[in-house]
């Protein structure tokens, strides 16, 4: 049961929340699941498939998904929000299906972009032009 909730609370969101938006979202309705609960339920849905994991890519927080469709994500080097991408997923790499040199077998391909979020962008304009529109 507290499974199901912590997964009808990802598919709650619009975007990719983190392990603490999350649990921000179920302790309001359900105060006894603990945070590691939390924690472990999204570890274990995200191993079942059935919902995404967005690692970061700066060792920040893990964001999860409710897709779980194959698809690519942009990263805010500024405030670490995620977003996906509208670019055709690609089964296949450009890369060869074979073991690398070193005897490494590729099996799954993840591509994260990196950028400035819209918001970062408004506040990066306000900084340089001020809250009258003149450039500071």
């Amino acid at each position: 049961m507290q499974k199901e909730i912590t997964y009808r609370a990802v598919q709650s969101f619009c975007g990719h929340p983190s392990a603490d938006d999350i649990y921000k979202v179920i302790s309001k309705e359900h105060s006894t699941i603990s945070k590691a609960t939390v924690y472990r339920n999204l570890a274990s849905l995200a191993e079942e498939g059935r919902i995404g994991k967005v690692i970061s890519v700066d060792g920040g927080e893990t964001h999860y998904d409710h897709r779980v469709d194959k698809h690519h994500h942009a990263y805010c080097i500024k405030c670490g929000h995620v977003a996906d991408v509208a670019v055709s997923y690609s089964k296949e790499p450009e890369i060869v299906a074979e073991p690398m040199e070193d005897g490494f077998m590729l099996t799954y391909h993840e591509l994260i972009f990196e950028g400035i979020c819209s918001k970062c962008r408004e506040k990066e304009k306000e900084n340089d032009y001020g809250t009258e529109g003149i450039k500071n």
